[in-house]
């Protein structure tokens, strides 16, 4: 079955990804869950990347709006 989605549906699904993602490594953080001074290492640079990567999506639509 193929279907297309439209640029903001693409946008859509990957802020509600990275929403998810982001969540997951709060509850790591906050259960505990970190392993070693590496991991919280890792965990913070990937929470800090999808941090980047969520204002740029949403920065992209707000401009993408105004033009319309």
């Amino acid at each position: 079955i193929y279907f297309y989605m439209n640029d903001i549906q693409i946008a859509q699904f990957v802020l509600d990804t990275i929403k998810k993602k982001k969540q997951q490594i709060s509850d790591v953080l906050e259960m505990n869950g970190v392993q070693n001074m590496e991991h919280y290492r890792q965990l913070m640079g990937n929470l800090d990347g999808l941090n980047y990567l969520e204002q740029e999506l949403k920065s992209l639509l707000s401009k993408q709006e105004q033009e319309q």
